[in-house]
């Protein structure tokens, strides 16, 4: 079912009486934050310390920076090439060794020649700092770069570490799809604070932005809340009957997910009455695929 936003019928005025919740939608553009900063806008948009993301472990940080010097290189040779690859050789609780690889290839992508040790950059994790040795001016170079990059890294937190922040707080404010595939969510009335809140920080953060638009309690807009929430609930249950080949991991995400649709739905009940029995019985079949995937995990 396909939403017209433009025949959304939303109020002009403060007045919030009458209001079913909000369409909202955001976006988390390319960005660094140092986590002072961040904390700083968080609490400024009247947010809890809580809502930070996890400290920046200098390991993930090191990671991220040298898979990101990963490149391909012409040669002086027709037709052959230089990939330059990054491998983890090391790992344990004071250091982590990652290698830079050469591979020589020829268009087809033969591997014409290997060396495994052309860069060996290694992570001090208690001291937070890198040394390597290199045995080429490029391996030098791309060194060079992994060093910087993890500098950065290492103080600030990217724009990706942002929209999962963004999106943990979106949750907590009992969200509904209005697209097939999310971007756009509707957030009952009862959430209306905190998702003022969310919107100032996300418009707070560089190249980002965050929007919300009243929706009134009319019978097409009741109608399109009872028809999203029923999708929503109905692709819960989906995944709860299609989770028998996933990872353990993957379960535990689908079953935290479940429950925390199940805890959402009193935030609807003065919305769907006229649904509310045909959506009371999904919740239950949830409930009930829940204590399968709990006792399968078992």
């Amino acid at each position: 079912m396909s939403i017209n936003l433009e025949n959304m019928t939303a109020v002009q005025n403060e007045n919030q009486e009458g209001v079913l919740g909000h369409l909202a939608w955001f976006s988390v553009g390319k960005q660094l934050i140092k986590t002072a900063d961040l904390k700083e806008r968080l609490i400024q948009s009247g947010m809890e310390e809580e809502w930070m993301p996890n400290a920046i472990r200098s390991a993930d940080a090191f990671r991220r920076a040298t898979k990101e010097i990963e490149t391909r290189k012409a040669t002086s040779q027709t037709g052959v090439f230089e990939n330059y690859l990054i491998r983890e050789v090391f790992s344990d609780k004071d250091y982590v060794q990652r290698n830079i690889v050469v591979e020589s290839v020829n268009q087809a992508g033969k591997r014409l020649d290997y060396n495994s040790k052309a860069g060996v950059i290694t992570l001090d994790k208690k001291n937070q700092s890198i040394t390597f040795i290199s045995e080429t001016e490029t391996a030098k170079e791309l060194c060079l770069e992994a060093e910087q990059k993890f500098n950065i890294y290492r103080d600030n937190y990217s724009a990706q570490q942002l929209r999962v922040m963004v999106n943990k707080i979106l949750q907590s404010l009992a969200p509904t799809p209005v697209r097939p595939h999310g971007g756009i969510y509707f957030v009952p009335d009862s959430h209306t604070e905190g998702l003022e809140k969310l919107v100032k920080f996300t418009s707070s953060l560089e190249n980002s932005e965050g929007f919300k638009i009243p929706v009134v309690n009319t019978f097409d807009n009741r109608n399109m809340v009872n028809a999203k929430l029923k999708e929503h609930l109905e692709s819960i249950l989906n995944d709860c009957k299609t989770s028998g080949s996933l990872r353990k991991g993957q379960v535990k995400e689908i079953i935290e997910n479940a429950n925390s649709v199940i805890s959402n739905y009193k935030n609807y009940k003065g919305i769907v009455q006229e649904e509310a029995v045909q959506l009371e019985q999904k919740i239950m079949r949830i409930r009930s695929e829940i204590t399968r995937m709990v006792t399968d995990l078992s």
